[in-house]
């Protein structure tokens, strides 16, 4: 399933590297990927011309939200069924890094350590209380 997931990203980042968003609609939701290069694209648009201090946890927020507005939209256009809400909220999360935060989520970033962050010297005691709120 990561595969997939990591396949699904690769291939809208492609997408959105060639600023191609199909205007034919029904396009859009031919798979739960083609719709996140969609909201990838907009929620770009959005944080280039109407939020441009959008960042962090509200990005995803607003991924996930547009995603689901989207595939409301495509239930309503009858492009997709029942299981609109998974399938909006699905786009939504590809098109956010969802893949870094379940990575995150289950300890597979890189293990805790980070050597780099560990110049200081050891009678810094300040300096290590610092970074261990950090991590």
């Amino acid at each position: 399933m990561w595969k997939s997931l990591v396949f699904a990203i690769v291939a809208g980042s492609m997408a959105l590297a060639q600023d191609s968003i199909p205007t034919d609609i029904s396009q859009w939701f031919a798979s739960s990927a083609a719709l996140a290069a969609v909201v990838a694209a907009l929620v770009a648009l959005i944080r280039k011309h109407l939020w441009k201090k959008l960042d962090g946890l509200l990005v995803v927020a607003v991924s996930i939200v547009l995603g689901v507005v989207l595939g409301f939209l495509g239930k309503s256009l009858g492009y997709l069924g029942g299981d609109w809400l998974l399938f909006g909220l699905s786009a939504g999360f590809m098109a956010s890094g969802g893949v870094d935060l379940l990575k995150s989520l289950r300890g597979g970033s890189n293990g805790g350590s980070n050597d780099s962050q560990n110049d200081s010297p050891a009678g810094d005691t300040d300096a290590d209380a610092a970074r261990s709120r950090l991590r």
